[in-house]
């Protein structure tokens, strides 16, 4: 169905009946995926039966379900191209994701978006009484962003009829203007875009492998992965090894410092978006993912490993402690704690197993997504 997409009524079960008849359909929007996120969403939607369209973004690998109606406008280079280029890709697809509202009729699913022009075009779509649900990521201000990028986003939340977050403690970061219209869904496990398959990159398999996967953010705890592994015996970090695999740099001389260590240390860093390939080559080495997140929500990188197989030790904040189970959580902050479990070779693994989650995650974000709709052919 990605190419040969009709507008036609699916007949599947599972829709959910509107004013006169009228079906509920979803337009996922996904301008900024830099892992399977939003086209995992597609999928379960559309595996709870909704009509589902999914307008893609840059470093999506990997496709929905069969089922998702996959308008994939934007090139896999997008994050590397020049800034027109960049904004004619974007037009192309907020023009997408307008016509499926104001056409279509569909109920728009914001997963992501890369500018602030897009929350403030999406956020005109709520102002023309489309219904909108944003899903919110990240409840706390990121230190690079700008202040049009904070009123954009402030813009889309006051004219959304939902936000979703992934956890309960999460509910009270969001802005106070969406508070009272906020949903709790469980982030989902990636089932249908994460393909088995054999890892092109090879790990010295007689050292134990640990790895950062992810943006080396402030938020992310990347300075904690220096200061855990100085507090492991040096005859036992002589056997380890440490993958760093994501865009941004460690500070200066943290490389050094690290390899003064005596750790084997494999740079898999890079200033421009690393490409989802490179983090599943990682993940499927199944290291022991370490994610010392001091604002995390419930962090994708989290449920990808887990979801892969993979164990993580995390410190207990945010949504995290939802999916992971006690035996991969430390206090927040506590390097002492991570690196005890290091050297017992401890992680957690994922709460639920990943197929029963997944239909949890299904029904709860199919009945988002259907009560919206409903509210909005009743309006």
């Amino acid at each position: 169905m990605h190419e040969a997409a009709t507008d036609a009524v699916d007949p599947r079960d599972g829709h959910a009946p509107g004013a006169g008849g009228r079906q509920v359909s979803v337009c996922v929007h996904n301008v900024d995926g830099v892992n399977p996120y939003g086209a995992e969403i597609a999928s379960l939607l559309d595996r709870d039966g909704l009509r589902t369209t999914l307008v893609d973004a840059a470093n999506s690998e990997h496709p929905p379900a069969s089922g998702v109606r996959w308008r994939r406008l934007l090139p896999e280079s997008f994050g590397t191209t020049s800034h027109g280029r960049q904004l004619l890709s974007l037009m192309r697809g907020l023009g997408a994701t307008a016509w499926s509202s104001l056409v279509r009729r569909d109920v728009v699913l914001v997963a992501f978006t890369r500018f602030p022009l897009e929350d403030l075009v999406l956020a005109g779509l709520g102002a023309l009484g489309r219904p909108v649900v944003v899903v919110v990521h990240n409840p706390v201000p990121r230190e690079a962003e700008s202040r049009l990028a904070r009123l954009a986003r402030r813009a889309l939340l006051r004219r959304a009829r939902a936000a979703v977050v992934h956890a309960e403690r999460l509910r009270e970061r969001v802005d106070p203007l969406a508070r009272d219209r906020v949903h709790v869904c469980p982030h989902p496990p990636y089932v249908q875009t994460v393909p088995a398959g054999t890892p092109e990159l090879t790990l010295d398999p007689g050292r134990q492998w640990l790895a950062f996967v992810g943006a080396l953010r402030w938020d992310k705890g990347v300075e904690f992965v220096p200061r855990v592994l100085e507090r492991i015996p040096e005859e036992q970090r002589r056997n380890l090894g440490l993958v760093v695999c994501g865009r941004g740099q460690l500070p200066e001389g943290e490389w050094e410092r690290l390899r003064g260590l005596g750790v084997a240390v494999l740079d898999m860093t890079s200033t421009a978006p690393v490409p989802q390939s490179a983090f599943l080559d990682v993940l499927r080495n199944r290291p022991l993912v370490l994610a010392p997140y001091v604002a995390a929500t419930q962090s994708g990188t989290v449920i990808l490993a887990v979801s892969m197989g993979c164990r993580v030790l995390a410190f207990d904040e945010g949504g995290i402690p939802d999916v992971l189970t006690d035996e991969g959580l430390v206090p927040t902050g506590d390097v002492e704690a991570m690196a005890r479990a290091v050297v017992e070779n401890r992680g957690g693994d994922a709460r639920e197993p990943v197929e029963s989650w997944a239909r949890t995650a299904s029904a709860a974000w199919a009945d988002v997504v259907k009560a919206v709709g409903r509210t909005a052919h009743h309006a």
